[in-house]
């Protein structure tokens, strides 16, 4: 026995030798592959930046719809805006963005609440090229945020800021004024029966002291024939427009002119708005007054005037708030907005509007819209 376990000790310390050896191995093995993880891009020990960024936002909205002598509507809306950028190069940027909503309807990413506890929809209203052409010039290309400048207490009088349209802009600043222009594709043709619908977007701004000058120009092209039937009932909700048939009873060729006044935290706005393409037979002008405050802490408090006539903005594309009526109507809103927490913002909103030409409307109620979101970004 004695001489049994004097030849097992070498070997028992052979195998505990061995596995010591192994083990030393393998740690040194996991030690450089977690020097390497933390050595990948986006890291704090990387050699370089992180190409690529994440950014986003989520909304939790409650929402009170009231119609004098009418129906009323109580609903829980919900949004979220999850995208990411990817630098390629210093002068080429790639950016693609994840939303909630219909994505049969351009103007709106919001999903309504109570639907049977079903889960929500996603799309994607971002994919494109921003490609800095020289140091004052960036070109757009794909599908992204409409670069038009707006009004700056309330601007989606004709675009909605959920818009986001397919094509090419090329957007320049320089230190005296900033330009834009667009070139979108609007209903493309798929049956050889009509041609493409378009639409091209320039708009300008400038400072000159206290004042801030800006205007735009919207043409519609070919908004006739099966560019009519997919623009108005297939793709997006005609509200309001004029329409005989399958056709727009105008054109669009929208003007808008802003006009606002800086002073301190207040800022006093003047917009008008003419479709100058509109038919003789319709009205197409437009007009809004608005003020708002930015307080030392950061809350904004804000206040509109508007009035839209039927035909003085393209009613697919224009903004949402105004519950059905997105033309033929004129209204106020008031907006205060503040922070919660690091992040979390609150926005309580409300709005009255009454219809211009109550024979088109088919009512002349007044409506009530009264809103309170909870904002996140991150």
């Amino acid at each position: 026995m004695a001489f049994l376990y004097f030849h097992a000790f070498p070997i028992k310390t052979f195998i505990l030798g061995y596995t010591i050896s192994a083990m030393k191995i393998k740690t040194s093995s996991l030690m450089a592959c977690i020097a390497g993880v933390l050595a990948l891009p986006g890291s704090a020990s990387a050699q370089q930046e992180d190409p690529w960024s994440i950014y986003g936002d989520a909304r939790v909205r409650a929402e009170f719809n009231d119609t004098e002598g009418g129906s009323d509507r109580h609903r829980m809306r919900m949004r979220l805006r999850a995208g990411a950028k990817y630098q390629a190069s210093d002068s080429l940027l790639f950016n693609f963005r994840l939303v909630t909503g219909d994505s049969d309807e351009p103007n709106s990413v919001h999903q309504d609440a109570g639907d049977a506890f079903n889960s929500f929809n996603v799309s994607l209203d971002r994919l494109h090229f921003d490609w800095s052409m020289s140091e004052h010039v960036n070109m757009l290309f794909g599908k992204f945020g409409n670069p038009i400048f707006r009004n700056p207490v309330y601007g989606e009088l004709i675009w909605d800021g959920d818009v986001a349209p397919e094509g090419v802009a090329f957007v320049s600043e320089y230190d005296y004024f900033n330009f834009s222009f667009g070139q979108y594709a609007v209903a493309e043709n798929t049956n050889g029966q009509s041609e493409d619908a378009w639409a091209s977007v320039a708009s300008i701004d400038t400072n000159i002291g206290d004042f801030t000058v800006g205007g735009s120009y919207t043409f519609y092209g070919n908004m006739s024939g099966k560019g009519i039937a997919e623009v108005n009932n297939e793709k997006t909700d005609n509200r309001t427009n004029s329409v005989v048939g399958d056709s727009f009873v105008s054109d669009f060729g929208i003007v808008d002119i802003n006009l606002a006044y800086n002073v301190g935290a207040l800022t006093a706005s003047f917009e008008a708005i003419e479709n100058i393409r509109a038919d003789d037979s319709v009205d197409a002008s437009g007009m809004a007054l608005g003020l708002a405050y930015k307080m030392e802490n950061g809350d904004k408090f804000y206040i509109t005037s508007n009035s839209i006539d039927q035909d003085a903005v393209f009613t697919a594309f224009s903004g949402d708030d105004t519950l059905g009526q997105a033309s033929n109507y004129e209204g106020q809103i008031l907006g205060y907005k503040t922070t919660l927490d690091n992040g979390l913002g609150m926005h309580v909103w409300g709005m009255a509007i009454t219809p211009l030409d109550t024979a088109i409307a088919g009512f002349d109620n007044t409506e009530y819209r009264f809103r309170v979101d909870f904002n996140l970004s991150f």
